[in-house]
């Protein structure tokens, strides 16, 4: 009876220990997948140059391994760092404003009056 205890509680231990390493590789898939959101508004602002692109794209695909590694602290360091090298995007550009009208045109004078 105690060994059915003791394999039941070391069944619930193992799957539990799964769950929570389950947990946190998706937590690092999802910081993973925002951060490379950011990194695209960032490169369609065309903030970046082709240099810090490349840079960012290499700490990514490392990112993405370390988190496919299970190693997340180092995952979640390299986000650290794309996301400081991503400067704020600006903000799109107000469309132009409408031309000021033209003032009315004055009602055509009225013909002198006969006398």
């Amino acid at each position: 009876m105690r060994l059915r205890i003791v394999i039941s509680a070391l069944i619930v231990l193992l799957m539990g220990g799964t769950a929570m390493a389950q947990d946190a590789g998706q937590a690092c898939v999802d910081q993973l997948a925002q951060t490379e959101s950011l990194v695209d508004q960032t490169v369609n602002a065309k903030v970046l140059d082709e240099g810090d692109v490349e840079e960012v794209n290499m700490l990514l695909d490392e990112a993405d391994a370390q988190c496919t590694d299970g190693d997340y602290g180092k995952a979640k360091e390299t986000l650290g760092k794309v996301k400081g090298m991503l400067k704020p995007a600006a903000p799109p550009a107000a469309p132009p404003a409408a031309p000021p009208a033209a003032p009315p045109a004055a009602p055509p004078a009225a013909p002198p009056a006969a006398q």
